[in-house]
């Protein structure tokens, strides 16, 4: 395993801090999720869940959980132990709160100049918006995504799943891996501060680089490319096949596949710049050719020649698609208080992976003994934590 060996507090919550987690771990790293008593992440309790969701399961495989009250002193005194001891820290707290807790990172690196430290906020640990809560819907509007995104004529509109957090998990773990690297040489770690707001501009490099060329906003095209044409979604006669062209040498043969010859070199559709400018036209064109055989046919012309084409899946059809199936991105886990459950595996493919899903997510509290007496506490003063409320142990805190 790539980060066999690496040593990983993560003090995160809900998705962006927990996915950044999670894909350390599943390359080896160990790490262990802190949770607070009772309740835990509020991750296992979104859309009716009762301490445990499909959500939670997939952000949190292969940790290792403990539960400690982070307002206690003694809680306190047992993360920092864990931070003492850790090659990364991931959080996701409002700035100013890590250190409120005894785990701030200059705290930590006094102790422990080799922290790779990583924060996770809505906008940054500076700035006027520094304080406010930031979460995936008010990031995506505020970077603009929503603008982008819709039909012309209407609203801004929110985008599925949960971009921003994604975004931010995945900048946060290539500037965490970054960081180590750095680290092998120089021998000192570094402190990463990472904002779903600057996380989602990046999703948008092409949109921002045209408004500061032309200082014009964007507009709303739907579901086209506001740089290719085609370049989207096309309605066939049993549902809808994306096709896109990236070069003029493609151009003759995609006319060729449909059958449309005679505009190969009109001057109105002769260039990608001359089909923009009269889409519509074009594109009621080739949905006439379209209309004419289902998407699987479209699919198998269009490839034979080099064009880029899929079909637009519903979800219940993306994991029954021959490709899905073959690269193995399903995966099946027995969660405790789920059963059996399917999960997206890890998406980055690499000779050393190993067994990528070793361990389900973890019990609120399930490793807290475990963890604890790798620290050095021994069952007394477990039992002390315990009955002082500092740390919760779960009812299988000894299971792997």
């Amino acid at each position: 395993m790539l980060l066999q060996g690496l040593k990983v507090l993560d003090l995160s919550r809900i998705v962006a801090g927990p996915y950044c987690a999670s894909m350390l771990a599943d390359l080896g790293a160990d790490v262990v999720k802190v949770e607070r008593p009772g309740r835990g992440d509020d991750l296992r309790w979104l859309r009716g869940g009762k301490g445990i969701t499909a959500s939670f399961a997939a952000l949190n495989r292969n940790k290792r959980g403990v539960a400690i009250n982070l307002r206690h002193p003694e809680g306190q005194r047992v993360v920092f132990e864990m931070a003492r001891r850790a090659d990364v820290i991931i959080e996701n707290f409002l700035p100013g709160e890590a250190a409120k807790f005894g785990v701030g990172y200059e705290r930590v690196a006094a102790v422990n100049p080799r922290i790779v430290y990583a924060s996770i906020t809505g906008f940054g640990q500076t700035g006027p918006y520094a304080r406010r809560a930031g979460y995936n819907s008010v990031a995506l509007g505020m970077a603009g995504y929503m603008a982008l995104t819709g039909m012309p004529g209407h609203p801004p509109t929110r985008p599925g799943g949960s971009l921003a957090d994604t975004a931010s998990a995945l900048v946060a773990f290539g500037a965490i891996n970054a960081a180590l690297v750095g680290r092998a040489t120089s021998g000192r770690g570094a402190y990463i501060d990472v904002s779903l707001l600057a996380s989602t501009l990046a999703l948008v490099p092409d949109p921002i680089a045209n408004y500061f060329e032309t200082g014009e906003r964007p507009k709303r095209i739907g579901n086209r490319s506001p740089s290719v044409t085609p370049g989207e979604p096309f309605q066939a006669r049993d549902g809808l096949v994306t096709i896109v062209l990236t070069s003029p040498e493609q151009w003759a043969r995609f006319c060729d596949v449909l059958g449309l010859q005679e505009i190969k070199d009109q001057p109105k559709f002769r260039t990608n710049f001359d089909r923009l400018q009269n889409h519509a036209e074009f594109k009621a064109m080739v949905e006439a050719r379209l209309a004419t055989a289902d998407v699987a046919e479209w699919v198998e012309r269009f490839s034979a020649q080099s064009i880029a084409v899929g079909p637009v899946y519903e979800f219940d059809q993306v994991f029954e698609d021959a490709q899905v199936k073959h690269l193995g991105l399903v995966k099946e886990v027995e969660q405790p208080g789920i059963g059996l459950t399917r999960m997206l595996g890890a998406v980055a493919r690499t000779n050393v992976s190993g067994d990528i899903i070793r361990r389900p997510a973890p019990l609120l509290g399930q490793h807290t003994r475990e963890v604890a007496a790798e620290l050095g506490f021994d069952d007394a003063a477990i039992d002390a934590l315990i009955a002082a409320g500092a740390i919760e142990a779960g009812s299988s805190s000894s299971a792997k």
